[in-house]
């Protein structure tokens, strides 16, 4: 963990902070030190089909997911999604100057119930000789 879904309006995918926008994500929880790299899932998905605000076919959309194991604090949690979040509203400033944007940013705390992995992503990283 964490796995992080983008989805972003199809109007928006060719802008240069858009498709920055794995990236950048993908740093800023590596920053965090609370996750590990192994551990780290990074989705795009662009939306064809949509409405945003009024209706005009300009508005556009950005929404990400981070979704979290269960058992980190509340403060610790916090601590994540705020660094997160500035990243993410930091890249997207500039396409806020000159585009309707709407920006949603959600952490989300997955049950220990029913949640189960099976990967051999950490050893594969530890062999290349980058931290797990």
């Amino acid at each position: 963990m964490p796995h992080i879904w983008i989805e972003c309006s199809k109007n928006l995918v060719d802008e240069p902070e858009v498709k920055a926008l794995k990236q950048v994500i993908y740093e800023a929880a590596l920053e965090t030190g609370i996750f590990p790299i192994g551990g780290i899932r990074v989705r795009f998905q662009t939306i064809d089909d949509y409405v945003v605000g009024d209706g005009d076919p300009s508005n556009g959309f950005v929404h990400v997911i981070l979704r979290i194991g269960h058992g980190r604090d509340l403060e610790t949690r916090r601590a994540a999604a705020d660094h997160v979040f500035e990243k993410v509203k930091a890249l997207l400033t500039p396409l806020n100057g000159r585009a309707p944007l709407a920006v949603a940013f959600e952490l989300q705390e997955m049950s220990s119930d029913h949640n189960y992995k099976y990967n051999n992503l950490h050893d594969y990283i530890a062999r290349r000789g980058n931290a797990a």
